[in-house]
């Protein structure tokens, strides 16, 4: 039972597709209800796997429109935020917590046109990435001022994010750094699937795994040149589980430097703990991570970890390199090295686990809970 009178809470996120803020919106709603307070899923479009991952114990308010890839289109867009201010005034709210940098203006947006004074949360899961010639850039300072007047507190999930706000006008008391919040996974029994197999037939030796959309952010290209420069006695196979545009470029790659047969693309694999399960080292080679979710996930589960030091969760979540080696992004050299290295001198898998439970749900629930006292 929570420490804090119940609360009636509102959680924003457009829609529970499978991206990694709605995730997080979904498990924050959880820890909310399972501390007895009363809590609505406020989305658009209430399709996609997230939604699997609801509580029954949290409700679902679905708008019922539908996203076409990533957007609603002007007029759902358009509809959609008038039918907010209608929602909130209904709800009437003790605290509104939103995640994504669109979504977050809309309920700034919503919350004051609809004259509600109820305390706002919006949360930031990815730093400033727009263009500086494009439309988004010029309007962006006026975006960012309608949420920092707003917002009772921001939350960014790391505190390069946190800077980030800042340099975009958010004062630094009405920012905190809360992580994300990274459940325990768990093993399914299941029949040996055909990746397995696949990976079984491409003989013994280190399994190096991957897990990320195969997009430019990603930069699959830097670790399959890496791990083309291993030593080949050592036998080590590549696992690269997720899918994407760049799936074919990078199987060509693969094939160009020699290293196609000891390469699995073995697509997305909605069953984390099983890749896990086959890995002696994760590899994250992103240009940039708003935290880094899949860090803390391999550390759970006791497997080494490197990665790159991209802006701006993974120098965080491994404490300066404490954790896990850290080394520049898209250096190939630097990052075959340190996978070389951290094969051959492993940390200890209870000094992981230990930091992953830094990111608990219990213990990011506890975080995300004290901010209804502000």
């Amino acid at each position: 039972m929570t420490a804090f009178s119940p609360k009636r809470i509102t959680i924003h996120v457009p829609t529970l597709r499978g991206g990694g803020a709605e995730r997080v919106c979904v498990l924050v709603a959880n820890a909310f209800a399972r501390r007895g307070h009363d809590v609505t899923l406020f989305v658009w479009d209430a399709t996609g796997p997230n939604a699997q991952l609801v509580s029954p114990q949290v409700k679902i308010l679905d708008l019922g429109f539908r996203a076409h890839g990533e957007n609603f289109g002007k007029f759902s867009t358009l509809k959609a935020f008038f039918r907010s201010i209608a929602v909130y005034r209904q709800l009437k709210p003790d605290a509104v917590f939103s995640a994504l940098e669109f979504a977050n203006v809309l309920t700034a947006l919503a919350l004051t046109f609809g004259g509600s004074r109820t305390a706002f949360f919006p949360s930031f899961h990815a730093a400033a990435s727009l263009k500086a010639d494009s439309l988004g850039s010029r309007i962006a300072p006026l975006l960012s001022r309608i949420v920092a007047r707003r917002s009772t507190t921001s939350i960014a999930v790391s505190g390069g994010i946190a800077a980030d706000l800042e340099a975009r006008g958010f004062r630094p008391d009405k920012i905190t750094v809360i992580g994300n919040p990274i459940p325990a996974l768990e093993v399914r029994e299941a029949d040996k699937t055909d990746w397995q197999d696949r990976l079984s037939r491409m003989g013994d030796g280190p399994v190096i795994i991957t897990l990320g959309r195969l997009v430019e952010v990603k930069d699959h290209h830097t670790l399959i040149a890496a791990f083309a420069k291993l030593d080949r006695t050592r036998n080590c196979r590549l696992v690269i589980f997720g899918d994407g545009p760049l799936r074919a470029d990078l199987e060509h790659q693969a094939t160009t430097l020699g290293v196609g047969d000891k390469i699995l693309f073995a697509g997305y694999v909605n069953d984390p703990a099983a890749c896990y399960a086959i890995a002696d080292l994760f590899v994250l080679s992103s240009r940039s991570e708003g935290f880094g979710n899949v860090l803390v996930e391999a550390m759970g589960t006791g497997v080494p970890v490197v990665s790159t030091d991209a802006p701006h969760g993974p120098r965080e979540i491994l404490a300066d390199g404490r954790y896990g080696a850290l080394v520049p992004v898209g250096d190939a050299d630097a990052l075959a090295a340190a996978i070389t290295a951290t094969l051959d001198h492993p940390p200890e898998p209870s000094l992981l686990r230990k930091r992953a439970g830094d990111f608990s749900e219990e213990v990011i629930g506890d975080r995300y809970e004290a901010l209804l006292s502000l």
